[in-house]
């Protein structure tokens, strides 16, 4: 009897340690932060994820920061990072993008309105 409880219990601690591998699903901010930092990639097909979290932050607004490497034009894979500050809408409307930083510098304001219209869109 010890025997049978000790192979029934093997199964389940191995189903508890593999749940705490399992990610939240993301949200449409982060998604589109990460969109963003790909197309903005010399080499779109190098990009490596790393980190990212998502913050709430006072005002209703929402920071998402995404650590990743990419290849430049040597392909030779260099860290890059990226922050976008998304104001939260009502629960049926997207989050508008307010912000970019890219590798600690704000993109040109012409470049942030090119990426606002391409996603009212």
């Amino acid at each position: 009897m010890k025997e049978i409880s000790l192979y029934a219990l093997i199964p389940c601690i191995a189903l508890g340690l593999s749940a705490c591998d399992m990610t939240s699903p993301r949200s449409y901010a982060y998604d589109t932060c990460e969109n963003i930092a790909i197309n903005r990639l010399k080499n779109p097909d190098s990009y490596g994820h790393s980190k990212g979290t998502e913050d709430i932050i006072p005002g209703g607004q929402t920071r998402i920061t995404i650590n990743f490497t990419a290849w430049n034009g040597y392909k030779v894979p260099i860290p890059y990072d990226i922050k976008c500050i998304f104001q939260t809408r009502e629960k049926t409307e997207r989050p508008r993008l307010l912000s970019i930083t890219w590798n600690a510098r704000p993109i040109r304001q012409h470049e942030l309105e090119d990426i606002q219209k391409s996603l009212e869109k």
